[in-house]
């Protein structure tokens, strides 16, 4: 049910723009589409490497199709952890281990498991920190690049089209007006509503589920810090203090510039 609501807007636009092509198909330039998203999508892959566009993608493909735990469910998974240390020590987290879908929190796991020291412990957690947090950050400039060039684009193929319109009246050939014509609005249009329909979305969501990861992260590696030093009875308090309804303290969360106000400086 969680993944058919995240499915329900972006395919409800998609419907209707669908219907609205089929009724007013003149809306509809291949040419025009393919030039301004097509142009912005080859200057993103030409600005990026393979790995990064991947991952890039499988962050957004995740973020529509796999559901997303608050920070209450995720705490009630350490709780559960927890539980199992202590009636049966590292044997009953390695049980568990299995299980976990977080792949920070089993990473997690596995360094206690494997009985390392706390200060390698510690050193192996933040450098998987870092990287994701790099990740994160990789991602959100891809589409952030992504929302400005294509209205780039689309102003771009509106110069075009106003030389070939302009080029067309001096040399009196009508029959080549009304494709400069559309080309010169068409990818604007393009342009304008890719930028504001599809990607400023995806990056609101990529944001705020990269903050509730964060969020995540930062408890995953306290969680296993406090273990590794042998000072578990300290957990149920930590846990406790958590803001009701997951919500995240406004200093821990990450300072993202939204696409708007990036696109307007």
């Amino acid at each position: 049910m969680a993944i058919l609501r995240d499915l329900f807007l972006p395919g409800a636009v998609l419907l209707a723009l669908i219907a609205a092509l089929t009724v007013k198909p003149q809306f509809f330039d291949p040419l025009s589409l393919l030039f301004t998203c097509g142009g912005a999508l080859a200057v993103v892959g030409f600005s990026y490497s393979q790995k990064q566009l991947r991952d890039c993608v499988r962050a957004v493909f995740g973020l529509l199709t796999q559901p997303q735990s608050d920070l209450q469910e995720f705490a009630a998974e350490l709780r559960r952890l927890t539980g199992a240390f202590r009636l049966q020590g590292l044997r009953g987290m390695e049980d568990r281990e299995k299980h976990l879908t977080d792949p920070f929190l089993k990473y997690g796991v596995e360094l206690l498991v494997d009985l390392r020291s706390a200060e390698s412990i510690r050193a192996c957690m933040e450098q998987r920190f870092t990287e994701v947090l790099g990740e994160h950050e990789i991602n959100r400039q891809i589409l952030l690049t992504l929302g400005k060039l294509l209205p780039s684009f689309g102003l771009i193929g509106t110069l075009i089209g106003m030389v070939l319109l302009l080029g067309n009246l001096s040399n009196q050939d009508s029959e080549s007006l009304p494709g400069a014509l559309g080309l010169a609005v068409l990818t604007t249009l393009y342009g304008a509503v890719s930028a504001n329909l599809v990607v400023a979305p995806l990056l609101a969501r990529l944001q705020a589920a990269a903050a509730d990861q964060e969020m995540k992260m930062r408890l995953t590696k306290e969680w296993v810090l406090i273990f590794s030093r042998g000072n578990g009875a300290a957990m149920p308090e930590m846990l406790n203090a958590l803001p009701p309804g997951g919500e995240i303290p406004a200093q821990r969360k990450p300072q993202w510039r939204t696409l708007s106000a990036t696109l307007a400086r």
